[in-house]
């Protein structure tokens, strides 16, 4: 009974002692640093005699799959031993940090450390799609406003997407609208009424640009076809509307005083008089 009372005051000791010695450091390092950079000295912030490392065999443990930190035993450095991505480890996280313990023996005592990883401009804004197509009648109102794709960027914080600018041209304005840090949009905005037989086709330019210094950014290509707003096109109904060089407006027809439908109208790029057949789909 007496030997099973020592190995347990013995083992309530061990717990006792590894618990007060867990202590929280904190260091930070960016992202895509060099193999090799050091993070900080552990000898100075464990207060421990840099001789006495290797002798109480001193080692980083961390939970993760990849090991990102070591430490040099002769120096008490702790340094960074592979690459760290930030958007790969923290995908759209304002915060990233990793956590690790460092275990020292004889005696046993165990320091909780936090790596704080700080964002780099690794990364430039991008839409999904490198061009977008709009369709647009020459009778539409100065004012209208038509909804473009907004771009993403894999960095946070000043070195995600910031702002947006749009070529110079006589046509549209762009007006950007953000309710939240997350939540944005962009419009065209129609300044001057549009004219089929002097502008059939306005090319745009919408760049996407980051906080960074020197700032990255992304581009998408807007393409306006004016349509013919005072005639209707006609579609030739032996020839596929898929076919050639057709192209699809929607629009909306009142069929009686309650009902509204949406049409699918294909037709061809010229205003063409004569007898031809319409289709709706």
């Amino acid at each position: 009974r007496d030997e099973s009372r020592i190995w347990g005051n013995l083992n309530i000791s061990l717990l006792c002692s590894c618990a007060a010695s867990a202590a929280q450091l904190s260091f930070s390092v960016s992202e895509e640093v060099d193999k090799g950079t050091v993070v900080g000295n552990l000898a100075k912030d464990l207060q421990t005699n840099v001789n006495e490392l290797e002798k109480r065999d001193l080692r980083i443990v961390s939970g993760n799959s990849k090991k990102y930190f070591d430490v040099d035993l002769k120096t008490g450095a702790l340094f960074v031993c592979d690459r760290i991505d930030r958007e790969e480890l923290c995908p759209n996280t304002a915060k990233c940090s990793l956590n690790i313990e460092a275990i020292l023996s004889h005696p046993m005592h165990l320091h909780r450390i936090e790596v704080q990883i700080t964002d780099i401009n690794d990364n430039a804004p991008s839409f999904r799609e490198k061009e977008k197509t709009l369709n647009i009648s020459e009778s539409s109102f100065t004012g209208e406003r038509y909804l473009l794709p907004m771009a993403n960027d894999a960095d946070t914080g000043s070195n995600s997407v910031k702002s947006y600018k749009l070529s110079a041209n006589e046509y549209f304005s762009l007006d950007v609208q953000s309710s939240g840090q997350h939540s944005e949009s962009a419009e065209l905005v129609l300044q001057k009424s549009l004219d089929r037989e002097k502008k059939p086709v306005i090319h745009l330019i919408l760049t996407a640009l980051d906080g960074g210094k020197p700032a990255r950014s992304g581009t998408l290509k807007i393409i306006v076809h004016c349509i013919g707003g005072g005639t209707m096109i006609p579609f030739n109904g032996d020839q596929s509307p898929c076919e050639d060089d057709s192209h699809f407006v929607p629009f909306c027809k009142l069929l009686d005083l309650v009902l509204v439908n949406m049409y699918s109208l294909y037709y061809s790029p010229q205003d063409v008089a004569g007898d031809h057949r319409w289709k709706c789909v």
